[in-house]
Protein backbone atom coordinates (compact mmCIF):
# COMPACT_ATOMS: atom_id res chain seq x y z
CA UNK A 1 0.00 0.00 0.00
CA UNK A 2 1.47 3.42 -0.79
CA UNK A 3 0.93 5.99 1.35
CA UNK A 4 1.33 9.98 1.40
CA UNK A 5 4.76 10.84 2.31
CA UNK A 6 3.74 13.06 5.47
CA UNK A 7 2.08 9.22 6.73
CA UNK A 8 5.44 7.47 6.55
CA UNK A 9 6.67 8.19 10.04
CA UNK A 10 3.33 8.75 11.47
CA UNK A 11 2.89 4.62 10.95
CA UNK A 12 6.36 3.67 12.94
CA UNK A 13 4.71 6.05 15.87
CA UNK A 14 1.45 3.96 15.56
CA UNK A 15 3.28 0.76 15.47
CA UNK A 16 4.83 2.18 19.28
CA UNK A 17 1.35 3.33 20.94
CA UNK A 18 -1.13 1.26 22.47
CA UNK A 19 -2.31 0.66 18.81
CA UNK A 20 0.46 -1.05 17.71
CA UNK A 21 -1.51 -4.45 18.47
CA UNK A 22 -2.98 -3.71 15.02
CA UNK A 23 -1.80 -4.98 11.83
CA UNK A 24 0.41 -2.61 9.68
CA UNK A 25 -2.40 -2.51 6.74
CA UNK A 26 -4.76 -1.28 9.87
CA UNK A 27 -2.21 1.15 10.84
CA UNK A 28 -1.53 2.35 7.33
CA UNK A 29 -5.01 3.40 6.97
CA UNK A 30 -5.58 5.05 10.11
CA UNK A 31 -2.40 7.22 9.34
CA UNK A 32 -3.52 8.00 6.20
CA UNK A 33 -7.09 9.38 7.14
CA UNK A 34 -5.78 10.57 10.32
CA UNK A 35 -3.26 13.20 9.16
CA UNK A 36 -5.59 15.79 7.75
CA UNK A 37 -6.34 17.86 10.62
CA UNK A 38 -2.76 19.95 10.90
CA UNK A 39 -0.72 21.42 13.57
CA UNK A 40 -2.27 22.34 16.39
CA UNK A 41 -0.42 25.38 17.99
CA UNK A 42 0.90 26.02 21.27
CA UNK A 43 -1.46 27.22 23.83
CA UNK A 44 -4.40 25.44 21.80
CA UNK A 45 -7.09 24.12 24.37
CA UNK A 46 -8.90 20.51 23.52
CA UNK A 47 -12.06 19.62 26.00
CA UNK A 48 -13.15 15.67 25.53
CA UNK A 49 -11.04 15.04 22.03
CA UNK A 50 -11.37 12.41 20.08
CA UNK A 51 -8.70 9.65 20.75
CA UNK A 52 -5.82 10.95 18.56
CA UNK A 53 -2.26 9.35 18.82
CA UNK A 54 0.49 12.30 19.26
CA UNK A 55 2.70 11.95 16.09
CA UNK A 56 5.00 15.43 17.21
CA UNK A 57 4.84 18.26 19.80
CA UNK A 58 3.82 18.22 23.54
CA UNK A 59 0.64 18.59 25.41
CA UNK A 60 -0.03 18.91 29.13
CA UNK A 61 -3.32 17.24 30.63
CA UNK A 62 -5.20 19.10 33.79
CA UNK A 63 -7.72 19.87 35.80
CA UNK A 64 -9.20 22.84 37.08
CA UNK A 65 -10.47 23.90 40.49
CA UNK A 66 -13.74 25.72 41.25
CA UNK A 67 -11.53 28.70 41.86
CA UNK A 68 -10.26 28.86 38.32
CA UNK A 69 -7.01 27.40 39.41
CA UNK A 70 -5.52 24.90 37.76
CA UNK A 71 -3.37 21.68 38.24
CA UNK A 72 -1.71 19.88 36.04
CA UNK A 73 -1.56 15.86 35.74
CA UNK A 74 0.86 15.03 33.04
CA UNK A 75 2.45 15.48 30.12
CA UNK A 76 2.26 13.38 27.16
CA UNK A 77 4.57 13.10 23.84
CA UNK A 78 4.34 11.05 21.29
CA UNK A 79 3.35 8.06 20.57
CA UNK A 80 0.85 8.75 23.56
CA UNK A 81 -2.72 9.04 23.57
CA UNK A 82 -5.27 11.78 24.08
CA UNK A 83 -9.26 11.21 24.33
CA UNK A 84 -9.07 7.42 24.97
CA UNK A 85 -10.88 7.25 28.16
CA UNK A 86 -13.37 9.25 26.72
CA UNK A 87 -13.46 7.30 23.72
CA UNK A 88 -13.94 4.06 26.55
CA UNK A 89 -17.15 5.86 27.87
CA UNK A 90 -15.33 7.47 30.90
CA UNK A 91 -15.83 11.14 31.69
CA UNK A 92 -13.06 12.77 33.75
CA UNK A 93 -12.75 16.55 34.25
CA UNK A 94 -9.86 16.76 32.55
CA UNK A 95 -8.79 18.86 29.04
CA UNK A 96 -5.55 19.14 27.63
CA UNK A 97 -3.38 21.82 26.56
CA UNK A 98 -0.62 22.26 23.42
CA UNK A 99 2.55 23.51 25.61
CA UNK A 100 4.38 22.92 21.57
CA UNK A 101 3.30 23.04 18.11
CA UNK A 102 1.34 19.35 18.26
CA UNK A 103 0.79 16.66 15.17
CA UNK A 104 -1.75 14.41 16.12
CA UNK A 105 -3.50 10.99 13.81
CA UNK A 106 -7.06 11.12 14.91
CA UNK A 107 -8.39 7.35 15.49
CA UNK A 108 -12.31 9.14 16.20
CA UNK A 109 -14.20 7.30 19.25
CA UNK A 110 -16.27 5.39 16.36
CA UNK A 111 -13.33 3.72 14.52
CA UNK A 112 -12.05 3.23 17.62
CA UNK A 113 -14.93 0.94 18.63
CA UNK A 114 -15.06 -0.63 15.23
CA UNK A 115 -11.62 -1.35 15.62
CA UNK A 116 -12.30 -3.08 19.19
CA UNK A 117 -14.85 -5.34 17.80
CA UNK A 118 -12.36 -6.87 15.31
CA UNK A 119 -8.99 -6.66 17.25
CA UNK A 120 -10.18 -7.70 20.59
CA UNK A 121 -6.67 -7.64 21.52
CA UNK A 122 -7.26 -3.80 21.96
CA UNK A 123 -9.52 -3.40 24.42
CA UNK A 124 -6.21 -5.12 27.22
CA UNK A 125 -3.63 -2.84 25.31
CA UNK A 126 -6.02 0.61 25.41
CA UNK A 127 -6.61 -0.61 29.02
CA UNK A 128 -2.78 -0.52 30.00
CA UNK A 129 -2.43 2.59 28.57
CA UNK A 130 -5.13 3.89 30.65
CA UNK A 131 -3.74 2.21 33.66
CA UNK A 132 -0.32 3.69 32.36
CA UNK A 133 -1.69 7.33 32.35
CA UNK A 134 -3.63 6.67 36.08
CA UNK A 135 0.00 6.19 37.30
CA UNK A 136 1.26 9.35 36.51
CA UNK A 137 -1.56 11.09 37.32
CA UNK A 138 -1.29 8.99 41.17
CA UNK A 139 2.42 10.10 41.31
CA UNK A 140 1.78 14.05 40.51
CA UNK A 141 -1.10 13.95 43.37
CA UNK A 142 1.12 12.00 45.09
CA UNK A 143 3.34 15.08 45.14
CA UNK A 144 0.61 17.42 45.73
CA UNK A 145 -0.13 15.57 48.98
CA UNK A 146 3.51 15.21 50.09
CA UNK A 147 6.11 17.26 48.21
CA UNK A 148 7.12 20.39 48.77
CA UNK A 149 6.62 22.88 46.17
CA UNK A 150 10.28 23.38 45.29
CA UNK A 151 9.92 19.34 44.26
CA UNK A 152 6.91 20.13 42.40
CA UNK A 153 8.30 23.10 40.37
CA UNK A 154 11.67 20.76 40.03
CA UNK A 155 9.66 17.97 38.76
CA UNK A 156 7.04 20.46 36.41
CA UNK A 157 10.38 21.96 35.02
CA UNK A 158 12.53 18.57 34.01
CA UNK A 159 8.99 17.43 32.19
CA UNK A 160 8.23 20.87 30.15
CA UNK A 161 11.93 20.44 29.00
CA UNK A 162 12.81 16.56 28.15
CA UNK A 163 16.61 15.95 28.00
CA UNK A 164 18.46 17.04 24.57
CA UNK A 165 16.01 20.30 24.39
CA UNK A 166 18.00 23.54 24.34
CA UNK A 167 18.09 24.32 28.53
CA UNK A 168 15.53 27.14 27.83
CA UNK A 169 11.66 27.36 27.89
CA UNK A 170 9.36 30.17 26.83
CA UNK A 171 7.47 29.95 30.08
CA UNK A 172 5.98 32.68 32.24
CA UNK A 173 5.59 32.10 35.57
CA UNK A 174 2.17 32.23 35.44
CA UNK A 175 2.18 29.31 33.07
CA UNK A 176 4.21 27.34 35.89
CA UNK A 177 1.84 28.49 38.61
CA UNK A 178 -1.16 26.96 36.54
CA UNK A 179 1.02 24.00 36.12
CA UNK A 180 1.64 23.09 39.66
CA UNK A 181 -1.92 24.51 41.41
CA UNK A 182 -0.24 27.51 43.00
CA UNK A 183 0.17 31.49 42.84
CA UNK A 184 2.24 33.07 40.56
CA UNK A 185 3.84 34.88 43.61
CA UNK A 186 4.51 31.46 45.75
CA UNK A 187 6.25 30.52 42.80
CA UNK A 188 8.46 33.30 41.55
CA UNK A 189 9.60 33.07 45.55
CA UNK A 190 10.74 29.22 45.22
CA UNK A 191 12.21 30.26 41.42
CA UNK A 192 14.16 33.02 43.41
CA UNK A 193 15.50 29.74 46.36
CA UNK A 194 16.36 27.72 43.12
CA UNK A 195 18.60 30.43 41.43
CA UNK A 196 20.01 31.17 44.47
CA UNK A 197 21.33 27.48 44.52
CA UNK A 198 22.34 27.78 40.98
CA UNK A 199 19.66 25.27 39.97
CA UNK A 200 17.97 27.40 37.64
CA UNK A 201 18.55 30.53 36.37
CA UNK A 202 15.82 33.34 34.53
CA UNK A 203 16.46 35.85 32.08
CA UNK A 204 15.03 37.43 29.12
CA UNK A 205 14.71 33.98 27.28
CA UNK A 206 12.69 32.69 30.04
CA UNK A 207 13.59 30.16 32.71
CA UNK A 208 16.96 28.41 32.21
CA UNK A 209 17.79 24.73 34.00
CA UNK A 210 21.18 25.37 34.89
CA UNK A 211 21.90 22.26 36.63
CA UNK A 212 19.37 19.43 35.32
CA UNK A 213 21.47 16.88 37.91
CA UNK A 214 20.63 18.80 40.69
CA UNK A 215 16.99 19.55 39.86
CA UNK A 216 16.62 15.47 39.42
CA UNK A 217 18.37 14.95 42.84
CA UNK A 218 15.57 17.71 44.28
CA UNK A 219 12.40 15.70 43.09
CA UNK A 220 13.32 12.39 44.29
CA UNK A 221 11.83 11.07 47.45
Amino acid sequence: MTLPQAADGAVEILAASFLGVLPGEALARIAADGLAGGVLGAGRLLYEPELSVIISGRIRAFITGRDARQLTVGYLSAPSSVGLTHAAGRRYPTAFQCIAPVRLVMVGNQRFAELLGTYPRLGWSAAEEISARLDGVEGELARVAFGSLRQRIAYHLLALLPAGQDDCMPVHQAQLAAAVGSVREVVARTLAQLRQQHLVDVDARGIVIADRAGLARLVEP
